[in-house]
């Protein structure tokens, strides 16, 4: 079905936008909703030109969330809402139905709504004529405190900015034990992988169309552990294993530990070795988004990540760097 994509890219790309509708529950939804506005920027569906499942699951996560915006945050974020309107209109009103979804209205055309200083300035000009003299000064010292109040905030130390850096996230080498397909899902396997834990841990991962179940058993990987548990068609998953895409989207491919790696060993970027990883990498702070545009392989297959400056950290285990079999120059996620 086109729905899952026309070429091995798209279906990539759709597969990975149903990872990250799933890992952004309710709680999340506001900065979902904000991921879908900025990658719209000129574009009209979430993946290439066409309608994909990666826009229907997207549209029923966010569903909810689009009821509660107010005017003007419709209107901020137009990417958002122009794709939000598009998807609702293109669905059967009985699909709407049968999926529990109503239909929300947006005006594409309104103007911004006016903001609420022009609202409180509006309301001071309909004030009713001053009152006695000790209303007077009630208002006036009222309006000292407000002003004091305003200065002392605006003076106040601003928040110091997260520096986001790749040793937040908390990267382990794996060892799957079993693989088996997902019991409501064709494109998922569900592995179990040991990591040195009391119990192995439960992952789903959307690589059924790339690798062959027997080569999904009994092999090291490399596992982005403080990504919030997901459950992914009714399957919860505590953990991602870390792939990289070829630049034709045609090959998908583990970051392999080096030899002589053991399940729960450290994985770590060149030059941040002493850093230590979130306990749990909150949505709001876009951690992996942030570092995940960098993570690449390089013309060697070694596995790494791009700073600002162009500068390649290798992705390492006890000083080894982690490769890949055959993919150079791809993208790691």
């Amino acid at each position: 079905s086109e729905l899952s994509g026309k070429t091995d890219a798209d279906k990539a790309e759709v597969s990975q936008w149903m990872t990250m509708s799933a890992r952004h529950g309710p709680s999340e939804r506001q900065v979902f909703s904000q991921t879908i506005n900025d990658h719209l920027a000129g574009r009209t569906y979430l993946v290439s030109n066409y309608l994909t499942l990666a826009d229907l699951v997207a549209f029923g996560n966010a569903h909810a969330f689009m009821e509660t915006l107010s005017a003007q945050k419709r209107f901020n974020w137009s990417n958002f809402s122009r794709w939000f309107d598009l998807i609702q209109h293109t669905l059967p009103a009985d699909t709407l139905a049968k999926a529990g979804l109503k239909l929300v209205e947006i005006d594409l055309n309104a103007p911004a709504p006016a903001k609420k200083q022009a609202a409180q300035d509006q309301k001071k000009s309909k004030e009713a004529a001053p009152a006695g003299d000790d209303q007077k000064k009630g208002k006036q010292e009222k309006k000292e405190k407000e002003k004091k109040e305003k200065k002392e905030k605006r003076q106040a130390p601003p928040k110091e900015e997260l520096k986001i850096v790749p040793s937040m996230i908390d990267l382990r080498v794996g060892h799957i034990l079993e693989a088996s397909k997902h019991p409501d899902a064709d494109s998922l396997y569900v592995e179990q992988i040991e990591l040195g834990e009391e119990a192995p841990r439960t992952v789903v991962s959307g690589l059924v169309r790339f690798i062959p179940i027997e080569k999904m058993q009994k092999r090291d990987v490399v596992l982005v552990c403080n990504l919030k548990p997901a459950a992914m068609r009714g399957i919860k998953s505590f953990a991602m294993v870390l792939c990289a895409t070829s630049p034709d989207g045609n090959t998908v491919e583990f970051v392999e530990p080096p030899k002589g790696s053991k399940p729960g060993d450290r994985v770590y970027f060149e030059g941040f070795e002493d850093g230590k990883p979130e306990e749990v990498l909150k949505p709001k702070q876009k951690i992996f988004e942030t570092i995940q545009p960098g993570l690449f392989t390089n013309d060697e297959r070694e596995a790494g990540w791009y700073n600002e400056d162009k500068k390649f950290h290798k992705l390492l285990v006890n000083g080894q760097v982690c490769t890949t079999a055959t993919v150079a120059k791809g993208s790691l996620k």
